[in-house]
């Protein structure tokens, strides 16, 4: 519930930006406000909106990694919105200071911005653009690199043809007298050419460090404070000096929006979906340029013929992109149903991996329930024939067998039942591997018999060990429930005494002095 309300939270500001810019556009657009009143809301607005500007950048930038490029990037948006900040405090402070006389045709730098204020415009723009720039393209094929650019080119000329419109520098247009008139109607057309290069690169890239609708609301942004900058003296001879006001308002609401986008889709990452192999963008510029060309010309008074020519020429290029476009969709859907097929096939390959390993796990599981008494753990009398008779199989040493039978078992288990019995068998064993380290194999033949196979060790060795074994055994077990039990044990030993020696006859022998032990045992005296 309290994701859900964070969701609903964030789409409410949504839904109060785009109230926002409806009434900004009607009040601003319909001149409702005083001009002095409308020039002292719109900077106070302003002022307000880049501070949320710069607080929703600072919290964007935190959740990126540290030291890499998007973090970079989202701090050099920081610096950007609150250099623009700055500026405006120091406008609005201005305005403020002289609101009984904001006349823009004798006060024009209180309406459209004080020196300092400008410079610091152009200070931010210019961390903006470095910022753009500076992030990686993300594109690690060379066919790739060469596709982007292509795709960039197409775009950047429907964007400078677009800028240099709104200069009102192109032909028939009035060239401002000015310098400072001129530098201020072509630096921001100029700046909007460069960012929109830099949104075009990260868009076309691979390497975003924002959402393409964080990206389309950029794009908004950039292109509005371009208008405003490019058609502020035009609005201002017009008699609609707020409206230069009002799309500054709207420029920053769509920054605004676009950080606020960003930051949902940074807290609550969404599933990634597979990109399109292709971009609508260079289409979308085409389209761009030829509606700018019919503005252009509309002016030139061209005869039929002429308009007959440029109808065609623009008839036949969209045929050409829209039956482009058919392919590039159907080669899409196709990209999209191999990625499918392979990552289905991927996730068999894991199942299958995974299954693989199961039965391996299974398999190693019943060998050793196979060779493996389950009581101790032990070696049981099937691995004990088996390792016995590769012993005796080598040329290089004579094994040694060692029968333990123990001694006063059965008691034991009569008194404290099978699972005392157990315990104590389980102690044994134990002590016995302790005994015989990696010198041999200890083994469980069955009951309470036992056998230790030494395929190396020599004859004064084997009598240490026999005595070491015998004396562990014979050591009190404490069983649970606080009891103490002994046993003692009987042991036989045989050595082989050529290689290759019947094994059945090297067991028998150890068994028959086992015995033999035991017998002498019970014939003396308690």
């Amino acid at each position: 519930m309290a994701m859900d309300a964070r969701f609903l939270s964030r789409d409410r500001r949504l839904i109060a930006i785009a109230v926002a810019a409806v009434l900004a556009g009607a009040v601003f657009g319909l001149d409702l406000l005083p001009l002095p009143a409308a020039v002292v809301c719109s900077w106070a607005l302003t002022l307000a909106f880049q501070l949320m500007e710069t607080v929703l950048a600072v919290r964007i930038g935190a959740t990126a990694p540290a030291r890499s490029a998007a973090r970079r990037f989202w701090w050099g948006i920081t610096v950007t919105v609150g250099l623009f900040a700055v500026g405006t405090v120091i406008q609005l402070g201005a305005v403020l200071l002289n609101v009984d006389d904001l006349d823009p045709a004798r006060r024009g730098e209180l309406f459209f911005g004080l020196p300092i204020s400008l410079g610091l415009v152009d200070l931010g723009a210019l961390v903006l653009i470095v910022s753009l720039l500076g992030l990686p393209l993300g594109l690690p094929s060379g066919r790739e690199r060469q596709r982007f650019w292509i795709d960039a080119a197409s775009v950047m000329v429907a964007v400078g043809l677009f800028a240099w419109e709104i200069t009102g520098l192109g032909e028939g247009h009035e060239v401002p007298d000015g310098q400072a008139d001129l530098v201020h109607m072509v630096l921001a057309p100029a700046a909007f050419v460069v960012v929109a290069f830099g949104i075009v690169k990260i868009t076309l890239g691979g390497s975003a460090p924002f959402t393409r609708s964080a990206a389309a609301f950029a794009c908004v942004a950039a292109a509005l404070e371009s208008l405003n900058a490019g058609l502020g003296k035009t609005f201002l001879e017009s008699g609609h000096a707020s409206w230069n006001l009002g799309l500054g308002l709207l420029a920053n609401l769509a920054c605004v929006a676009c950080l606020h986008v960003q930051l949902r889709h940074t807290a609550t990452p969404a599933r990634p979906k597979s990109a399109r192999s292709f971009s609508l963008l260079p289409y979308l510029s085409v389209g761009v340029t030829f509606a700018l060309l019919i503005v252009v010309l509309a002016d030139d008074s061209l005869t039929f013929g002429g308009w007959l020519a440029l109808g065609c020429a623009i008839v036949s290029t969209g045929l050409v992109a829209v039956r482009q476009l058919i392919a590039f969709v159907d080669n899409d859907r196709l990209l999209k149903s191999l990625n499918v097929t392979v990552w289905e096939l991927a996730e068999a390959q894991d199942i299958l991996t995974q299954t693989l390993d199961e039965r391996d796990q299974l398999a190693a599981r019943l060998s050793h329930l196979a060779y493996h008494d389950p009581l101790t753990g032990l070696a049981n009398r099937a691995l004990f024939l088996e390792r016995a008779a590769e012993a005796l199989a080598r040329r290089d040493a004579l094994p040694t067998i060692v029968n333990i039978d123990l001694d006063e078992f059965k008691p034991v288990n009569d008194r404290f039942g099978h699972d005392g019995g157990d315990q104590l068998l389980r102690e044994i064993a134990g002590r016995l591997v302790s005994c015989v380290g990696g010198a041999g194999t200890v083994a469980r033949l069955g009951g309470d018999e036992f056998a230790i196979l030494l395929p190396h060790t020599a004859p004064e060795a084997v009598e240490v060990l026999v005595s070491l074994a015998a004396a562990a055994v014979r050591r009190p077990v404490a069983l649970r429930g606080g009891a103490v039990v002994s046993v003692g044990a009987s042991i036989g030993t045989a050595v082989a005494e050529r290689p290759g020696e019947d094994l059945h006859t090297l067991m028998q022998r150890a068994d028959l002095r086992m015995y033999a032990e035991k017998r002498a045992a019970r014939s003396v005296p308690a």
